[in-house]
């Protein structure tokens, strides 16, 4: 018969397509350079967000609270989207590591829809590639603080241009409550407002456009639900199949 698969080969199996966020999101730059040789849509985005929302409110949402506690604050909001996506992954994973308990099927649940939605937003970033409003965010808060001085590390070492329109942030961290959201009445008020905090701070640091969190919260919605759908229409046998045990 077959021998039995080993337990860390086996959890690695439903976990590896976290590990793979990164350099994927890392590679759709180079992808959509392909498409329109480096050209950007932010005069689009910004021609939408006129429209709808009557003007451009990023270059003043810093103003309204100024000063480095502020400045921090914000950022270690914008931080929380690792917290949410992350620690959303390893809370199904902790409750769900017996395959005998109906927890693992949530496990499985979670990391299709999840994964489906990242894959999905790095395909609109290849569609359609945005900068967002980081010349103003790199003119304002350039070596203003610890936080501030850590986000910008992580956009050189790992960013990729072009992911702005709708911000995936947001939008995985909607997914993530709707997930997460039957499990209690804590983990929903927590998430509700760690993500509209984050939408903020996302605006606040001109990471984003305003109009990129608002799509980002709208297309978290339209995401889960379609990934839910679809991850239902499965056969049987595609996620009928847990790890072994430790």
């Amino acid at each position: 018969g077959t021998p039995p698969r080993s337990p860390a080969l086996s959890w690695l199996r439903w976990l590896y397509p976290i590990l793979l966020m990164a350099p994927l999101h890392y590679e759709i730059e180079t992808v959509a350079f392909l498409f329109y040789r480096g050209a950007m849509f932010d005069a689009l985005i910004l021609k939408w967000e006129a429209w709808l929302l009557r003007g451009h409110p990023h270059p003043y949402f810093a103003d309204l609270l100024p000063g480095p506690v502020w400045s921090e604050l914000f950022h270690l909001l914008y931080l929380y989207y690792y917290f949410i996506v992350i620690g959303g992954v390893l809370y199904v994973w902790w409750h769900g590591r017996d395959e005998y308990q109906p927890g693992f099927a949530a496990f499985r649940r979670h990391m299709f829809v999840l994964m489906g939605s990242f894959c999905s937003y790095m395909l609109v970033f290849i569609l359609l590639p945005a900068a967002g409003p980081l010349d103003d965010r790199f003119l304002r808060f350039h070596d203003t603080g610890i936080l501030p001085r850590l986000i910008d590390f992580l956009y050189r070492v790992g960013d990729s241009s072009g992911g702005a329109f709708p911000s995936s942030h947001v939008g995985l961290a909607v997914v993530t409550y709707l997930l997460l959201s039957p499990s209690s009445r804590k983990v929903r008020y927590s998430l509700i407002a760690a993500i509209l905090g984050m939408a903020i701070s996302a605006i606040y640091g001109s990471f984003h456009y305003a109009l990129d969190a608002l799509a980002g919260l709208l297309s978290g919605l339209v995401l889960y639900y379609g990934w839910c759908w679809l991850y239902q229409k499965l056969p049987p046998e595609a996620v009928e199949n847990p790890p072994v045990a430790a």
